[in-house]
């Protein structure tokens, strides 16, 4: 079961929610960053495979996740020529939730800065 957040206002929200917000990462990107946290290496078809999504839609969440640098990529070596294959993986879930929770500090800074310029400026 998926822990719920409950916040002030009373709404419940999850971890996606929160991905989404800080992040701008979808259900799609969220699902795959938590498939490969438990520890394996998975390339674009098998990931496509497993989630029942299609290749383009994986390939897209993938790269959105190299780039946060949530998640890492590495070559295979290939025996046929063709396209370059990639595996991805987490390098370190240590690490990553280290970054997740820095950069959860920095949101809620940055909101609280934003809310203090506001109400100053009310003022």
């Amino acid at each position: 079961m998926v822990e719920r957040i409950r916040l002030p206002s009373g709404k419940e929200i999850g971890l996606v929610d929160v991905l989404k917000f800080c992040y701008d990462l979808s259900e799609t990107d969220t699902q795959i960053l938590l498939k490969l946290v438990k520890g394996n290496e998975y390339d674009v078809d098998e990931l496509a495979k497993e989630l029942g999504l299609s290749k383009a839609t994986v390939n897209r969440s993938l790269n959105k996740l190299v780039e946060l640098g949530f998640i890492f990529r590495r070559r295979e070596r290939r025996q046929t020529v063709g396209r370059p294959k990639y595996k991805y993986y987490v390098e370190n879930p240590q690490n990553l939730i280290e970054k997740l929770k820095s950069d959860m500090e920095k949101c809620a800074e940055v909101m609280k800065q934003h809310i203090s310029r506001l109400i100053e400026n009310i003022k």
